[in-house]
């Protein structure tokens, strides 16, 4: 049996897959399996994984769906198959960096309270294979409890995390939520242990046109109902209602930085929520900035600029 499962759930990722299976099959550490699960695809993605699964039959286990099941449950499908101790999440169009596998079964294998690693990544621009930024580089971000999950919303590049098996919920993903089901995933596990980093970066997160991370807005309700779904399910625990209201104020916030420039009106419906979940300075600032950036004269000029910084300012410096 594996020490490690590596979850691949894919979908049309024709033009990446090959790159992603590539860096998992020359990591240092051999004692792996990779579960490919292709979600019915249109595109050439199935050839591709049939070809890696007749070169590499030991080490690759293909499942092909024959209808689109959705994000949530396909990697579902694909935990079953995982009977690792531990279970890297990846994706068809990410990348590891050597030493990922390694880095983090030695940090696994060190703590047995440890249910959930991850580690700093490197998130690029598909078409230019271009560096934007690398997550994790403030103490402000890093990730240590269920708290910090809670607030920070969740772990930036989810192909940089590990679980251990036994620390997942039964049944897994929860599949009420069919696409961002992950963060409760992560809170769920959270509950059970420690969470650690490894501070190295050591893997790639792909950015492009049609990816969860350009659809946030879209994504917004369900997003709140997995905090909804996590204080039903951990309701005797004190204090909780507290953290996920200051959750749910902040995921809100991040959603209304985004749209101060692609949605004025909606930027400051949303500031206005956020106020009623919480007060706080930093909230007032920001449903301020957005009344200035949807109704003040040239407001929108004089904020389009250094929006952007104090964004980061706050996430990445402030908390």
């Amino acid at each position: 049996m594996p020490k490690v499962s590596v979850m691949m759930p894919a979908y049309n990722a024709e033009s990446f897959i090959s790159e992603a299976l590539d860096s998992i099959l020359s990591q240092d550490y051999s004692d792996f399996q990779i579960v490919v699960s292709d979600d019915a695809s249109t595109d050439g993605t199935a050839n591709i994984i049939r070809r890696y699964k007749e070169k590499y039959p030991d080490k690759i286990i293909a499942i092909f769906n024959p209808v689109n099941l959705g994000v949530t449950a396909n990697c579902n499908l694909a935990l079953k198959h995982c009977v690792g101790d531990y279970v890297s999440l990846f994706a068809g169009d990410d990348v590891m960096l050597p030493g990922k596998l390694s880095r983090q079964v030695a940090l696994m294998n060190g703590d047995p309270e440890c249910v959930l690693c991850y580690h700093p990544v490197e998130i690029f621009d598909s078409d230019t294979n271009k560096t934007l930024y690398v997550t994790n580089q403030h103490r402000g971000e890093d990730v240590y409890s269920t708290e910090d999950l809670l607030l920070k919303g969740g772990i930036p590049g989810g192909c940089s995390i590990m679980v251990r098996r036994s620390a997942m919920p039964e049944g897994g993903y929860d599949e009420r939520l069919k696409t961002v089901s992950d963060w409760l995933f992560f809170l769920e596990i959270s509950m059970r242990g420690n969470l650690r980093k490894v501070d190295e970066v050591l893997a790639r997160y792909r950015k492009h046109v049609g990816g969860a991370s350009r659809q946030t807005y879209s994504l917004l309700a369900e997003s709140l109902y997995a905090l909804d779904i996590f204080q039903e399910k951990n309701y005797v625990h004190s204090g909780l209602d507290a953290l996920v209201c200051q959750a749910k104020a902040r995921y809100l916030a991040g959603e209304a930085f985004r749209q101060l420039k692609d949605n004025p009106r909606t930027a400051l419906r949303l500031s206005a929520e956020i106020l009623d979940l919480q007060q706080s300075l930093k909230y007032q600032v920001l449903h301020l900035v957005a009344w200035i950036n949807c109704y003040a004269p040239g407001g929108r000029f004089l904020i389009g600029w250094p929006i952007v910084r104090f964004k980061y300012f706050l996430k990445r410096v402030v908390g």
